[in-house]
């Protein structure tokens, strides 16, 4: 097995300590920022940990550093592979919701083979849909399509603004639903479906009972 340099070994050690508290890798960028180098003296580090055996690239995305075996030398199981899905904010008028600046943080989710492109993550504000369970703060998981069946939770787009809801559909209509007596459905206004609701994340110790 190659040595590691003691800079190699820190680099390593932090990407592992990343990795652990935020379930993603840390970007290039944060790596350069949390040791003060340049990002080309990071490179370096990075590709000696690679040819060295210590990790693999995902050279198609920002988060695509794995570990392969800590700086101990000691192989990191691989039970699960894991894609990472960004979490959007709240999405001002006119701006498109799908926007780099709207990236408020990641969550992991398991490995299909569509792949994360297909997925997306969105952090609920407000309590319109409280009797579905989906409460103020929680990050829905939403799988990306523009169609849904009656009764299905969905993010749609309504004058350029996101909004979870519930699909409606009758004879004479569709429309979105809360689920929250105090809030009136949307009806007679266009919109469109960019998602389909398939899990929920919640932090319970932010809940307030």
């Amino acid at each position: 097995m190659h040595k590691l340099t003691k800079k190699q070994k820190r680099i390593l050690d932090y990407i592992e300590k990343y990795l652990r508290e935020n379930n993603y890798p840390p970007t290039l960028k944060e790596i350069t920022e949390y040791f003060n180098l340049t990002i080309g003296t990071v490179q370096d580090h990075i590709y000696a940990l690679e040819r060295k055996g210590y990790i693999e690239r995902r050279r198609d995305t920002a988060r695509g550093i794995k570990i392969i075996r800590n700086s101990e030398g000691v192989s990191k199981p691989n039970l699960n592979e894991f894609d990472l899905i960004p979490i959007y904010g709240n999405v001002a008028a006119g701006e498109p919701i799908f926007a780099n600046e709207n990236i408020n943080g990641y969550i992991t989710i398991e490995k299909t083979p569509n792949g994360q492109k297909m997925h997306f993550a969105l952090k609920v504000q407000g309590d319109s849909m409280i009797e579905s369970g989906i409460y103020d703060g929680d990050i829905v998981v939403v799988k990306k399509q523009d169609t849904a069946e009656d009764g299905d939770i969905v993010i749609a787009l309504i004058d350029e603004e996101a909004t979870v809801k519930k699909l409606r559909k009758n004879t004479f209509r569709i429309y979105l639903e809360a689920s929250n007596p105090f809030y009136k459905s949307i009806i007679n206004r266009p919109f469109k479906i960019l998602g389909k609701v398939i899990e929920l994340r919640r932090n319970y110790e932010k809940i307030k009972l």
